[in-house]
């Protein structure tokens, strides 16, 4: 047994696995995953046109067989290859992939579906969704380290996906997934390899909790991702107010007369907030606009 810092608990540790991730490298990886599993909810509920919720539940380090054990036969195992050399599992519950393809062939997602394995169509259709949640996952990877990744097989046996050998530790998180009326469970599976390289990173960013104590992420690093984030950019020309009559009888060459007058300012909205204040104007053939300044409410708050 090994002792905690504060002496107050104690956790088992095993000698023959001595090659275990730090509590700082777990939350670290919980912490990604979270922001991560954000991103792949928007995409399938635009993807479906339904409403899909995924929410983290646990991130644990066990042995490879121990997990094998608590697989569901049939369950979805999609086997991915990452940078060419690494490998991993995706492991979703047959309900809710059988859901999820029901929707992407345009059907309506209800009713019950049967345990069974997929069709070489529902595989087809299943390994494009599957390879763009995995395309945003290297996305979240990127600032850290690059990421690639691919499906290569999909089996319902864990005995044809050996990832990991026997008495390998893997680090299995689980979520649960909910679409429509059904819901499952999502779980990944990274073998010790395939996983170590991202932990240290993040341990070396200190994106986690040790001792109960924030570790803040250093400025410099803070301020390179944001400066490389978009947003939104509109200029409105000006507003007005016309009745459904009025509109219905709209035909091409009418002029509609605008609340502001033509030798006013226009208005730069950024996120679809109103900032600045433009004139318009040309650039090398293109249309441009000019800051002169800063709308009232946006002055006052700067």
């Amino acid at each position: 047994m090994a002792l905690i810092k504060d002496l107050k608990e104690v956790r088992p540790y095993d000698f023959q696995r001595p090659h275990q991730l730090s509590r700082l490298q777990l939350d670290a990886i919980t912490l990604m995953m979270e922001s991560y599993l954000r991103l792949a909810s928007n995409f399938l509920s635009t993807y479906l046109r339904t409403p899909v919720q995924i929410q983290h539940l646990s991130t644990e380090q066990m042995p490879y067989e121990q997990y094998v054990e608590g697989v569901t036969i049939p369950s979805v195992l999609a086997l991915f290859t990452i940078n060419q050399s690494g490998s991993g599992l995706l492991e979703s519950s047959s309900e809710v992939t059988l859901a999820i393809i029901d929707r992407a062939l345009g059907g309506p997602g209800f009713g019950h579906f049967a345990k069974r394995e997929l069709t070489e169509i529902e595989q087809t259709i299943y390994r494009r969704i599957m390879n763009r949640l995995l395309s945003l996952l290297g996305q979240s990877w990127s600032s850290l380290m690059p990421f690639e990744a691919i499906i290569d097989t999909i089996e319902y046996n864990p005995a044809f996906t050996q990832v990991s050998a026997e008495g390998d530790l893997v680090v299995v998180q689980q979520q649960q997934i909910s679409i429509d009326s059904h819901n499952g469970t999502l779980s990944w599976v990274w073998p010790y390899p395939s996983i170590e390289a991202l932990a240290l990173m993040l341990g070396r960013h200190a994106l986690g909790r040790e001792d109960d104590q924030d570790v803040k992420p250093k400025s410099q690093e803070m301020f390179k991702l944001l400066s490389k984030s978009t947003i939104r950019a509109e200029v409105i020309l000006g507003r007005t107010t016309v009745s459904l009559g009025e509109f219905r009888h709209l035909k091409p060459g009418d002029v509609i007369v605008l609340r502001n007058r033509y030798d006013k300012p226009m208005l730069l909205s950024l996120a679809k907030q109103e900032k600045f204040h433009v004139l318009a104007g040309k650039v090398g053939g293109h249309l441009a606009v000019r800051v002169t300044g800063r709308t009232d409410d946006n002055a006052k708050h700067s």
